[in-house]
């Protein structure tokens, strides 16, 4: 789910989804899911090494999506509290209602953005070139609007078969007619969700990720206000139908707040359908095999869905699957837990890879593969030295995290303990998953998107290995690392063939970086985890109370931060380096 996931982040950015969802890598263009100059001195003796101010526009740009992503991240983590608080009756039908609509945006138009939006886009953003630009976009944001708007109006049709005899299959009945609602409504955001794309590309061609970033935060505003407003109008009005509508105001949220950046790159509206533009045709020859691979993804998606509406109950006491079901209360503990995995996913690998993907391009249109290769692994390295702490922390905090996080009003002691399960099961990937979007990128940047699409069918194979034996007799669980399983798979196939492709990729130079970090990582764990023993025997930091959860989350885990970040200082990992430039830099302070 981390598709629905970096859901809706790119998708955060971009936005962005557990099972076959948990995380935006298998299927192209998730960004879902945006500072000031770095002063720190480097000096690379290697040759065709990224130039320092090549590295420092690196930095400062994923350091602006980073940004954006946190306010979106942030939000979104609110936003699901709020679904959470309503119970597995509500929330389950709610997250499943999103994935249609959501899939079919990806299907359409967000998958394509950076593999083929961007490049192509960036093809015009000379500024000699602006007016075919703002020709091309308006094109594609009008063209996209009317087959969202005709996709809107067949969903409505099809809503009735589909949600309850492939989607949902698990759920109660009247569970089944409360998704169909959601979905039917939640259908139309894509009226905006679609242009919004688009343009989002275009800003990125552009290099405008401020904006962008900030946007996507609107759209868990507006189902935040949906839930809030649907709740006091009551019984007598919309009811829970509040939160679907609520969708549609955060689509056209995002909408607005990209206006600031469409005027500061001088892309004014218009009224044009150029269906014989020539960069059209290009768009969908980058594009045709990855709309393709999002048909397989689809299918995948929906597959994990339903097998999670039908997953049995496990005994927490044993961790063993009983005989009766607990579709609603494994999928929604499956989602919340790909939310938790997207807060570094969209923070670190979609800024990561939004922020390099120009340069690569760049200097795959000059041929220049040594450059090209520095570039790419000064991604490797910052991703690394940001996605395994985060892994390691999400597994040693996982229940105090959830338990602070969702465990309110209706989401009960043992919703949190399935939702804590389900996050750890998906947070080994997480290192991964930042790798496997720095390569999608450079794959993109070579105008090459048939083997990323070929890989990610590949990779569905272990997906199948662990979740078909495993979804009946361990249940939950099985389907979540069943993703694990999928996303890590997906980088190691892709960095092999990229190899094959542009020679030697010097991997053995972020071996050293790699090591050390986890050496950090090491520590920062048994610190946590001890930590966590020694303060679990109060009552003040017990997991019992509000007060408790806490000081238990933000105690051991700025120790944890803090035994982290002193392990890759003393142990000289010179990427902190190019993080402390960023943010003394942001701070006014050098």
């Amino acid at each position: 789910m981390a598709k629905d996931s970096i859901e809706e982040s790119q998708s955060e950015l971009q936005k962005s989804k557990a099972g076959v969802e948990a995380v935006p890598v298998k299927t192209a263009g998730i960004a879902e899911t945006g500072p000031e100059p770095l002063s720190v001195a480097i000096i690379e003796d290697t040759a065709g090494a990224a130039v320092p101010g090549e590295r420092r526009h690196i930095v400062k740009s994923a350091t602006l999506v980073m940004l954006g992503n946190l306010g979106s991240s942030l939000m979104g983590m609110i936003r699901q509290q709020v679904v959470a608080s309503l119970g597995s009756g509500i929330g389950a039908p709610f997250t499943s209602a999103i994935s249609p609509a959501q899939t079919f945006n990806d299907f359409l138009i967000n998958g394509s953005i950076n593999g083929a939006l961007i490049p192509t886009f960036n093809d015009y953003a000379a500024a000699e070139k602006r007016d075919d630009l703002r020709r091309l976009v308006f094109t594609m944001v009008n063209l996209v609007f009317i087959i969202m708007l005709v996709a809107a109006i067949g969903f409505l049709f099809i809503s009735a078969w589909f949600v309850p005899n492939i989607q949902v299959r698990g759920y109660t009945v009247q569970q089944k007619l409360l998704t169909i609602q959601y979905a039917r409504i939640i259908f139309f955001s894509l009226l905006a969700l679609g242009p919004f794309a688009v343009l989002q590309a275009a800003l990125f061609a552009r290099k405008e990720f401020g904006w962008p970033a900030v946007a996507t935060a609107a759209y868990h505003i507006g189902i935040i206000l949906g839930a809030i407003v649907g709740s006091i109008v009551g019984e007598h009005y919309l009811g829970y139908l509040g939160i679907a509508f609520g969708v549609i105001i955060g689509a056209m949220g995002e909408i607005a707040l990209l206006i600031p950046g469409m005027r500061n790159q001088q892309l004014r509206y218009m009224f044009v359908l150029d269906l014989k533009h020539p960069a059209l045709r290009r768009i969908l020859k980058l594009y045709a095999p990855v709309a393709f691979s999002f048909l397989v993804s689809a299918f995948f998606i929906f597959l994990d869905q339903s097998l999670a509406s039908q997953t049995p109950c496990l005994s927490l006491s044993s961790l063993h699957p009983v005989s009766h079901s607990c579709g609603a209360d494994n999928y929604l503990a499956m989602r919340l837990a790909t939310t938790l995995i997207q807060f570094p996913g969209g923070l670190v690998a979609t800024a990561l890879s939004v922020a390099v993907l120009p340069t690569l391009a760049e200097h795959a249109r000059s041929g220049d593969n040594e450059r090209f290769k520095a570039t790419l692994l000064l991604g490797f390295r910052l991703g690394l030295l940001l996605m395994i702490p985060a892994a390691a922390g999400l597994i040693v905090l996982q229940l105090p995290i959830v338990t602070l996080i969702f465990q309110h009003n209706h989401y009960n002691p043992y919703n949190s303990a399935l939702t804590a399960i389900a996050l750890q099961n998906y947070a080994y990937q997480l290192p991964f998953v930042a790798i496997d979007q720095l390569l999608l990128a450079a794959f993109y940047a070579r105008k090459n998107t048939i083997t990323p699409v070929l890989v990610g069918i590949v990779s569905f194979a272990g997906y199948l290995a662990v979740a078909l034996p495993f979804w009946q007799t361990v249940g939950m669980p099985a389907l979540a690392f069943a993703n694990t399983v999928q996303n890590s798979l997906h980088p190691i196939i892709m960095l092999v063939l990229l190899r094959l492709a542009i020679g030697p990729m010097r991997v053995r130079e972020v071996i050293p970086a790699a090591l050390k970090i986890l050496v950090a990582t090491a520590a920062m764990v048994a610190v946590a985890w001890g930590l966590q023993l020694l303060l679990g025997h109060t009552a003040l930091f017990s997991l019992n109370h509000l007060l408790g959860q806490f000081l238990t989350v933000v105690v051991v885990g700025c120790v944890a931060v803090g035994v982290y970040i002193g392990g890759v200082l003393v142990l000289k990992v010179e990427e902190i380096g190019l993080v402390k430039g960023v943010v003394l830099a942001r701070l006014g302070r050098r």
